[in-house]
């Protein structure tokens, strides 16, 4: 590929903030709106430029995951924001005013909202960061959701010096709003409860989708065992459990 070439590529990346330690700091890093329906709701973003040097920012919002019921609404049909660019100096604060509206709208919506710079000092580099934003609208909400699948495999098919086993669960939410879940993964032989470690916060499982997760536990000696998994969003609990073995040379099945 010639210099030519090469230099005429456009490149961004996409992350939630913070990005670098120098760049932009945006708060709040995730705005969650619980909101009857015909009502709105102002907001705003702290941008901080973080370089030493001013910088032109501009602003964009786009979907991001919405509710079933929701899948052909655009985010310009419930999102405002009041500018489309911000011109900070090093250190300067500027302000992201917008409003949501619910409208008649039922489940869910989310956006992410992006602050593009170009990067100081590099020519054709441009740096995205991006916070998302979701609005729920109250007294439409279902919860609904279940433990799909589940595996466990041993760790040293990747590594052979690694002993702890792989355990991966697939949760499907059936609701209509984001999820986030928590709750606790256990081990037992016979009725011995041997392992017991929490699962923190996730991240989403949005309406209408699924996703893996994975956890690691310690190395098991020689046996037959259940693996269960049990998790928790808002006052409901969904749990699964499913037997594996290890051999004595700690391979896992199932």
């Amino acid at each position: 590929m010639n210099n030519k070439i090469a230099t005429s590529f456009f490149l961004m990346f996409f992350c939630v903030v913070p990005l670098l330690a120098d760049g932009l700091n945006i708060t709040p890093a995730k705005t969650e709106i619980v909101i009857k329906k015909e009502m709105s709701q102002k907001g705003s973003y702290s941008v901080i430029n973080t370089y030493s040097v001013p910088v032109d920012v501009a602003i964009s919002a786009r979907t991001w995951n919405n509710s079933p019921e929701n899948k052909d609404v655009k985010v310009e049909d419930w999102f405002k924001f009041f500018r489309k660019s911000l011109r900070l100096q090093a250190g300067e604060k500027g302000e992201l005013r917008y409003e949501v509206s619910s409208k008649n709208f039922t489940g869910s919506l989310s956006a992410m909202v992006s602050f593009t710079v170009s990067a100081p000092g590099t020519s054709g580099l441009s740096l995205m960061s991006s916070v998302p934003i979701y609005m729920t609208i109250d007294g439409t909400q279902t919860i609904g959701f279940m433990v799909s699948g589940m595996s466990v495999q041993d760790q040293r098919q990747y590594n052979s010096e690694d002993k702890r086993i792989n355990v991966s669960y697939t949760v499907k939410n059936d609701g209509n709003i984001p999820l986030r879940f928590s709750g606790t993964l256990k081990v037992l032989k016979g009725k011995k409860t041997i392992v017991e470690q929490g699962i923190g916060e996730q991240p989403p499982v949005y309406a209408g989708l699924e996703r893996t997760f994975y956890e690691r536990l310690a190395p098991l000696p020689k046996g037959k065992y259940v693996l269960n998994v049990s998790l928790n969003a808002f006052d409901k609990t969904a749990e699964k459990s499913i037997q594996f073995r290890v051999n004595k040379y700690g391979d896992v099945s199932f």
